[in-house]
């Protein structure tokens, strides 16, 4: 009977592998591509990873810091995934209820000249990350610093306002490819998406309170952090930069009144209720695969990766779960290492 069971466990487990796409264990598979959930912290120096999958600004923070050990940008998920604009990765959500007002709509179009602001010449680094450091909870740092966010690290944020009524459908898109790899996110009413967004009423009630993680898309509200929005709606915002890990909780506390957050999370947590509506996408794509390797990874030479263990930041979340499906689009097997 111990024998049975034990074949009958090694069949499914073979079966599981089999199928490429849902295999977890504890080994390295020559026939696929590995990946390992890792925090930020070890990307660059887990030596059970050839190549490591990052989000800017952290991406060039940590080439930067490791210089020496030949670390450096080889692939791009953007580009992997295909399209012209990308993944949508971060959106902003609204309560319902704000959406009758024209701050709303203020606060969106500045949004948009925010995109161009992060790029003019007259922006200077310093600005930027004073803007976001003045709104991280006291003892905390921003996760990048004015020696590492030049231009390029910004054009690689990917931030550019996209209002529902054109990203509906890429969104929609998207979440039907996460779903093929990952159980449990499901779909958003079509009613979640805020595709006529013009609220003529005048706003008098208490300031609205925004959030967003760090990283890429606090950088969408650097515009507003730092005063540069010359807007007559400017003085009806407080701004709040919270960690990634923080983003659930303040959507379901209700504290939020405009959210930053991951697609993702935001079509599981809210898009089958009335609470928030899903005004627009404000990232497109972040993602890189680093190694010491300075050989450039594309659609074309994909399948390197098979037989090499590929340390993924969030695994569970939109990095791992977008490095998964591209894997899968290109008839690559991948296995969870397990933790």
């Amino acid at each position: 009977m111990r024998k049975f069971l034990l074949g009958a466990a090694c069949a499914a487990l073979c079966a599981c592998t089999a199928l490429a796409f849902t295999a977890c264990t504890a080994y390295v598979d020559k026939d696929a591509v590995n990946l390992k959930g890792i925090e930020a912290a070890q990307i660059g120096t887990d030596t059970d990873c050839d190549y490591y999958l990052a989000a800017e600004p952290a991406a060039t923070a940590k080439v930067n810091a490791m210089k020496d050990t030949g670390l450096g940008i080889v692939g791009s998920l953007q580009e992997l995934y295909g399209g012209e604009d990308g993944y949508p990765q971060a959106v902003v959500v609204v309560k319902s209820g704000l959406l009758q007002y024209s701050i709303i709509e203020d606060f969106l179009d500045g949004l948009a000249e925010g995109a161009e602001w992060l790029l003019a010449d007259t922006t200077e680094a310093g600005t930027i990350v004073d803007a976001v450091s003045e709104h991280l909870p006291s003892d905390t740092t921003p996760t990048f610093n004015a020696g590492n966010l030049n231009k390029d690290v910004i054009a690689n944020c990917a931030v550019s306002y996209t209002p529902a009524v054109e990203c509906k459908d890429a969104i929609n898109s998207f979440m039907t490819e996460i779903n093929g790899v990952s159980d449990g996110f499901g779909t958003a009413n079509d009613s979640f998406f805020a595709t006529d967004i013009s609220g003529e009423e005048a706003y008098d009630g208490a300031t609205l309170q925004v959030y967003a993680p760090d990283g890429a898309p606090a950088l969408g509200i650097a515009y507003m952090m730092a005063g540069a929005w010359e807007s007559e709606s400017a003085s009806g915002f407080e701004y709040h930069v919270i960690s990634s890990d923080d983003v659930a909780a303040t959507i379901n506390s209700g504290n939020a009144d405009i959210c930053i957050m991951p697609v993702n999370l935001a079509v599981k947590l809210l898009g089958q209720k009335d609470t928030y509506k899903l005004t627009g996408t404000i990232t497109h794509g972040n993602l890189y695969l680093l190694s010491t390797d300075s050989t450039s990874i594309a659609a074309e030479n994909l399948s390197t990766l098979v037989g090499r263990t590929v340390g993924c930041i969030q695994i569970g979340n939109v990095p791992g779960l977008t490095f998964k499906l591209i894997l899968k689009k290109n008839g690559l097997a991948y296995n969870e290492l397990s933790s």
